[in-house]
């Protein structure tokens, strides 16, 4: 956006300081500063260690306020409103991005959006439909129901700026936005943020110590020992889309251990263990079970005439690891790891096998002769180890679901090598 479309000052910041008392002394942070911000600018704000600019975002997303001077946003003096007011203010025209993404873990990317809304008091309907608009501005529509330990640090970021813009803020903050991604990553963010300026209209105001970084802005503040020192704008500031296109192309992962060796510790952890598997999975697991369980019965009953228990048995395990294989694929956007496979086949085994050693004991304790027949049955042995072969079967059981959902989330690995690329390339 040129200077001549340049809309009304949003920000304006005037003989702004703020000091800090300490038993060490008073340190000064801001020292008088005037600042004026237009409506649809890309600001980047640096400086080292201690310049101020930490300070100055504070104050600019109403996390803190001056101890002398006055803050105008949107005309509102918010220096002088208080903590509630100005949370108020944060919440309906300020959208922040951090360094460290503060995605809640254990939600989904959808979840983490839609949170802003939930303040607001939306209801679920248009919670939904807004966070899901905003998911498709940052190119996330496919990754809705992945929590974060599912998505790449790009992908976190996204996330990340797709909860800040859920609210349509006229204003943005980016707190070190591509401190924790590498340089192609870092691109696609700013790519982004540059996009969203430009086709959008929202003022960014970024705060950077890396001056490569802050090249991307319009206009770049440059802070030291609490004061404005320079503020330049710049003609032709730097295409982070032409960037990234110069960069050389990102190399063609494919799933497994190549994948996890081109990733960071933390992303290939994420990505090698997986995340909770959804508890939707384990019940679509026990219908798979009892189609396969039905469809045994109806070829016994029709085609052979004949009740094999065993073909009934066989076509259940199919049809419970087949069915779980494929809705988690759909479910997560990827094939299960290896991890949540073991841990589906052992907690599905638990919940659908426990209630049977249960009605077992109570049985015996109920009808002790039940009981004395059925170890008669498995050769004397006590109820000790009548529980104790029923473990063993049990985890018998679980390696077996573990083996054929192996099986058939094999026949998912071309999926897993797009969503693998994705999350490299295109974070």
């Amino acid at each position: 956006m040129s200077a001549r479309e340049l809309g009304e000052p949003l920000i304006e910041l005037r003989g702004v300081a703020k000091d800090y008392v300490s038993a060490a002394g008073t340190v000064h942070a801001m020292r008088d500063v005037d600042l004026t911000i237009r409506r649809g600018e890309f600001v980047a704000i640096v400086g080292t260690s201690g310049s101020g600019k930490s300070t100055m975002m504070n104050i600019l997303g109403c996390l803190d306020r001056p101890t002398r001077g006055s803050y105008l946003l949107e005309g509102l003096d918010v220096g002088e409103r208080t903590n509630d007011g100005r949370a108020i203010v944060r919440n309906r025209l300020i959208g922040f991005i951090f360094q460290g993404f503060n995605l809640l873990s254990r939600t989904t990317a959808l979840e983490n959006v839609e949170l802003p809304l939930q303040y607001r008091g939306f209801g679920a309907r248009v919670r939904r439909q807004r966070a899901l608009k905003s998911l498709e501005q940052v190119s996330l529509a496919d990754r809705t129901h992945h929590t974060p330990n599912q998505l790449s640090g790009g992908q976190q970021q996204r996330v990340a700026i797709a909860r800040a813009l859920v609210t349509d803020p006229p204003l943005l903050l980016a707190d070190e936005p591509t401190g924790n991604l590498d340089t192609r990553t870092s691109l696609e963010v700013l790519a982004l943020l540059q996009k969203l300026n430009q086709e959008s209209g929202i003022t960014i105001c970024l705060v950077t110590h890396e001056q490569d970084i802050a090249l991307c802005a319009q206009r770049v503040i440059t802070m030291r020992d609490g004061r404005i020192v320079s503020d330049v704008v710049q003609d032709q500031p730097t295409d982070a889309a032409a960037a990234l296109a110069a960069l050389p192309p990102p190399q063609e992962y494919g799933g497994g251990p190549e994948l996890v060796s081109a990733l960071s510790p933390a992303d290939a952890l994420r990505i090698k263990l997986g995340g909770p598997v959804p508890v939707s999975v384990y019940f679509m697991m026990l219908l798979g079970w009892l189609l396969g369980m039905g469809a045994g019965a109806l070829y016994n009953g029709v085609v052979l005439g004949h009740p094999y228990p065993w073909i009934v048995a066989l076509l259940g395990a199919l049809g419970e690891s087949f069915v779980a294989s494929w809705f988690a694929r759909r479910k997560l956007g990827q094939p299960l790891t290896s991890d949540q496979r073991a841990r589906l086949g052992i907690w599905y085994t638990i919940y659908w096998g426990t209630p049977w050693a249960l009605a077992l004991v109570a049985s015996s304790f109920a009808s002790p002769g039940s009981f004395a027949h059925v170890a008669e049955q498995m050769g004397g042995l006590s109820l000790g180890g009548l529980l104790g072969l029923w473990v063993a079967i049990l985890a018998a059981l679980a390696l077996l679901r573990y083996l054929l959902l192996t099986l058939f989330s094999s026949v998912s690995r071309p999926r897993l090598d797009k969503s693998a690329k994705n999350a490299n390339g295109a974070a």
